[in-house]
């Protein structure tokens, strides 16, 4: 190769499951840097089966950091918006991390393992600028950071009939575990942390494991689930799945130019800690919002709305669609974006969006668009 020929694209990694995905006849793509399976039997086919059965996904492409020190917990005081100081001995919360201007660096899970000791799941293009990151803010915090991500496996199982599915493969009471929490066991004899978390709206576990033993995990949890509509799912059912249910995607709905107030997730900031960016959305709650997310449909039932297209507001263009894809639980499709501050955005209210250079009549709706239904 000409050491002068700069054209070269950066090399798409894989995670321990490819073979595997290959195997079972996987649409593949890349992703964030990583060949990732889009689809096996079809998007909708997969979609409905969370949402009616179960199904399982690769999640190893994401990435896992090690923060621990008798300075971790202060660290990430400061370093994120929720305070990991609410949480008990292995307890989990979604969090951001912020810059300071308010900017969206990353949305993550942190889960406490022990009092000094936490594990984060990042998202996988953000792996190295989430750790670079933290590690200026650790500088004097008396805290370590290790990037566990290539020696680490993530499988999640989602759906109504994750808990029947997973609980017969684990000595842990697994009925008794609760929401954003998580366990070390064994699942299949494999050794896991089993949390429970998800990201498609359903109840469900996500487990982390040893990267060179997710492929027997992985294929020990399909042959458990065979005869409970267990199905391989991929990144086109879990991007439909998360958006019903109304999750922000990073790169679509949360970037540096977006604040977590503008993305609708205050709830996930906690003031008052002196966290970085907390001035900067200080000050923004005090003079208002730049723009605003909403969920969206075309009311002509049929007219999907692409990431990019234009959002107006009688003939004036006041935003732009963030997500937009074919709801398979509602049958029709669905988006998501942000308009200005100013527009009134209250569920029913009306909105066009260009789709083929054509004003296409759409109208605010409440998101979630999904919520399940507990028993």
């Amino acid at each position: 190769m000409d050491l002068m020929d700069t054209s070269a694209e950066p090399e798409i990694k894989s995670t321990p499951l490819v073979a595997v995905h290959k195997r079972l006849g996987a649409r593949m793509v890349e992703f964030a840097g990583f060949l990732m399976p889009l689809s096996y039997a079809g998007i909708i086919v997969e979609h409905r089966a969370v949402r009616t059965h179960a199904g399982i996904f690769d999640l190893s492409h994401m990435g896992e950091l090690m923060i621990e020190g008798h300075g971790a917990a202060d660290l990430l005081e400061h370093a994120l918006t929720n305070s990991v100081a609410r949480l008990s001995a292995d307890q989990a919360q979604y969090t951001l991390i912020c810059a300071a201007d308010g900017g969206v660096i990353d949305d993550i899970i942190v889960y406490r393992v022990a009092d000094q000791r936490f594990l984060l799941c990042v998202n996988a293009a953000n792996i190295a600028q989430d750790k670079a990151w933290l590690e200026e803010l650790a500088r004097t915090a008396g805290a370590r950071i290790d990037d566990l991500s290539q020696a680490t496996g993530l499988i999640a199982i989602q759906g109504p009939r994750a808990l029947e599915i997973l609980a017969p493969l684990t000595e842990l009471n697994l009925p008794q575990l609760k929401r954003f929490h998580s366990a070390q066991s064994r699942v299949a004899e494999i050794a896991c942390r089993i949390a429970r978390t998800g990201y498609t709206g359903e109840d469900g576990f996500e487990l982390f494991v040893e990267a060179e033993s997710v492929e027997t995990l992985f294929t020990r949890l399909l042959e458990a689930g065979e005869n409970r509509g267990l199905r391989p799912c991929g990144l086109g059912a879990r991007d439909s799945l998360r958006m019903e249910a109304g999750l922000p995607l990073y790169g679509h709905e949360l970037d540096r130019a977006t604040t977590p107030l503008e993305a609708g997730l205050e709830s996930f900031v906690r003031f008052g800690r002196g966290f970085v960016g907390e001035r900067a959305l200080v000050e923004e709650k005090g003079t208002g919002l730049r723009k605003r997310l909403i969920g969206m449909r075309t009311e002509d039932g049929r007219s999907m709305a692409r990431p990019g297209y234009r959002i107006y507001l009688q003939g004036k263009p006041v935003g732009t669609v963030t997500s937009g894809t074919f709801a398979p639980s509602f049958d029709r499709p669905l988006a998501m974006g942000y308009v200005e501050g100013a527009v009134e955005a209250a569920a029913g209210a009306r909105l066009e969006i260009e789709i083929r250079n054509k004003l296409v009549a759409a109208a605010v709706t409440a998101l979630p668009f999904y919520r399940r239904v507990k028993p």
